[in-house]
Formats: C-alpha cells, sequence, structure tokens
C-alpha cells in the first residue's frame, strides 16, 4: 500500500496521474477478476491444470514451511549447505528464512530491475549473495517481456508486448563453476515460464540438487501450446522420477491452477529413521 501511495504521489507531481490512472486501473482490475479461484472454471486451461495435478501427491507432515515455500524436513540443512535461489523478485522470505534457521548462503539471481532496487536494502546481508543475472540455457544477453496487462518479465512470455529490458544471463553450470560449486543443496526456482528448459538443460550436465522447489507455469493462451506445456513437464517428472526423486505438489492459495508449484526430494538423501 505505501509503495502503490508513493506511486501515485510521483504520478500527480509529474503531472502524468490523468494520464497513466485509468491504464494501471484497468490492468489491476483485469488481473485480479481472471486470477480469481471462483471463476477458475471459465478458463479451460485453469481446468485442466486441475485436472492434471489431481495426479501428483500433496506434501504431508514430513515438509515445513519456509517463507513461501516448502522443504522436506528429512532432508539435512545446514550452514554449509548451497542454496540457489532463482527469481526473487521482491519476495525473499523464502531466502530469509533459510539464512536466519540455518545460517546457509543463499545464492540469488534475478536481472529484473525491481529485484536490484529492492535488493539494495539487504546489500550489508553477507549471507544473501544477490546477482542480477537471468538464468538460462546460453551464456547470453536475452530480452525480458513485461506481460500487457502487468506481472513478472519472461524470456520465454510476453512477446507481443512492446515493454522490455535486456539482461545478462548464465546457465547453472557457468555459475556453479564461477562459484567454485561442485553440488547443490537446495534450488529454488520462480523465473515465469524458463523452468523447464533450465531443469531439463541441469539434467543433462548431471547437476541433480539434493531439493528441487520450482514453479511451473503454464501458458495462458493457445491451447496447443498449453498441451505441449502439460507434456513438457511430465516428461521432465519422469526423468527425475528415473534419476531417484519423489515429488510433492505444493499448496498455492491464490491464482490457482495458473502454475504447478513442486518439490522434488533425492530418495538417496532422505533420513526415514
Amino acid at each position: 500500500m505505501q509503495s502503490l501511495t508513493k506511486k501515485i504521489l510521483k504520478n500527480i507531481q509529474q503531472g502524468t496521474f490523468w494520464t497513466k490512472a485509468p491504464r494501471a486501473f484497468k490492468n489491476r482490475v483485469i488481473k485480479e477478476i481472471t486470477a480469481s479461484n471462483l471463476i477458475y472454471f471459465f478458463d479451460t486451461g485453469r481446468v485442466l491444470t486441475k485436472n492434471y495435478q489431481k495426479g501428483i501427491k500433496k506434501i504431508n507432515s514430513n515438509h515445513v514451511k519456509a517463507g513461501n515455500y516448502y522443504l522436506d524436513s528429512r532432508v539435512p540443512i545446514t550452514e554449509k549447505s548451497i542454496v540457489y535461489s532463482i527469481g526473487i523478485l521482491n519476495d525473499i522470505s523464502f531466502d530469509l528464512c533459510l539464512q536466519k534457521k540455518y545460517g546457509c548462503k543463499i545464492f540469488m539471481y534475478d536481472p529484473t530491475p525491481l529485484s536490484k532496487k529492492f535488493m539494495q536494502k539487504h546489500k550489508r546481508n553477507e549471507l544473501l549473495i544477490y546477482s542480477p543475472v537471468g538464468v538460462w540455457t546460453k551464456n547470453t544477453t536475452l530480452k525480458f517481456f513485461e506481460p500487457k496487462h502487468g506481472g513478472s518479465f519472461s524470456v520465454v512470455e510476453g512477446y507481443d508486448s512492446n515493454k522490455y529490458f535486456r539482461a545478462k544471463c548464465c546457465t547453472m553450470q557457468s555459475i556453479m563453476k564461477k562459484n567454485n560449486h561442485k553440488k547443490i543443496s537446495v534450488f529454488k526456482a520462480d523465473i515465469e515460464g524458463a523452468a523447464l528448459p533450465v531443469l531439463n538443460q541441469m539434467i543433462l550436465n548431471k547437476i541433480y540438487p539434493d531439493q528441487i522447489i520450482v514453479e511451473f507455469e503454464r501458458p495462458k493462451k493457445e491451447m496447443p501450446k498449453i498441451i505441449a506445456f502439460f507434456n513438457d513437464v511430465s516428461c521432465l517428472r519422469s526423468r527425475l522420477k528415473e534419476i531417484g526423486y519423489e515429488e510433492y505438489l505444493l499448496p498455492r492459495q491464490k491464482a490457482r491452477y495458473y502454475a504447478l508449484e513442486m518439490l522434488f526430494v533425492k530418495k538417496n538423501k532422505i533420513n526415514y529413521e
């Protein structure tokens, strides 16, 4: 609310309030209405998502809340654990929770302007190691597009938007090499549609984190793309199962069925006692 008030006052001072307010209001209203859990059945994509996730077992008493996500309590995390948090925007409740509870370093990557500004407040925190870099399947520079009706910037969605920024992107293999890391304890990815190709490449490079928290953002339109998305998620799930991961569906309270939030846990890291 405070940030919204600041934006309004700034636009009034600049004389742009009446030109920007109608569009901002329209975008916010459209977003709130379409994201409502009460009318999901009007959206075929959301109905398909709900039906798809019925086949994924839910988290249970073995799982503990970590900020806005969950982890498996049977897998040890210590101050020496290596945690990667990819895609943070302006919510680092997960990162702060792990830092406070275990005293481990969190390696955070997000190139969005909002994240750059937000992380300035935490630059003195030695356990939060932030880099304004995107994670992708190549070491390159990419355009990040903003959806027409607002939301997070993405390299795989929103090509019909004329608002974007360019940012440096690196592969996880390159990032781990730079950080001198041989393994990952926890890998969290909320990267607006890019998680599927990134995780597939990690598997190819034999990068197997002990725990993987991931949000698979579904395409919002064009049924062939939606069907292809579910097929791709199923293929990745099968690959992870073959490697030795258990899978769980994470609960989502708001804007349900737009995405799948999942936890994958390496079986050989679980303490079953």
